[in-house]
């Protein structure tokens, strides 16, 4: 996922200008935390990059923070998750990001 991170007005905020910023995952229907990404350090960590002066934000997502949480969704049948990204400026202005995935419920390749 990519995403560039900007402020209130538009305006890019490069890496140089992020005091702190951290990733919280969870399923949308009943807030389950997903691959304890719980206010998770992401500042060029944990799969997290930020461009030093482009404001791009890169997350590389692991299996296991697509796993499906929920028991009763069947095979191709999806749920929602939340990636939240918040943190602050140097500034003191807040940083926050959304965005929601739609994850589908697939077999493990090479079962059946």
């Amino acid at each position: 996922y990519t995403t560039t991170l900007k402020d209130q007005n538009g305006v890019v905020i490069p890496l140089s200008q992020i005091n702190t910023i951290t990733l919280t995952l969870y399923n949308k229907e009943d807030g389950a935390i997903i691959n304890s990404r719980t206010a998770q350090n992401v500042k060029n960590l944990n799969g997290v990059t930020i461009h030093a002066t482009s404001g791009l934000l890169t997350w590389t997502l692991d299996g296991l923070d697509n796993a499906i949480v929920s028991t009763v969704i069947a095979f191709g049948e999806s749920e929602e998750h939340v990636a939240l990204f918040e943190g602050d400026t140097v500034s003191g202005a807040d940083i926050v990001h959304e965005v929601e995935l739609l994850v589908r419920s697939v077999r493990n390749v090479g079962t059946s």
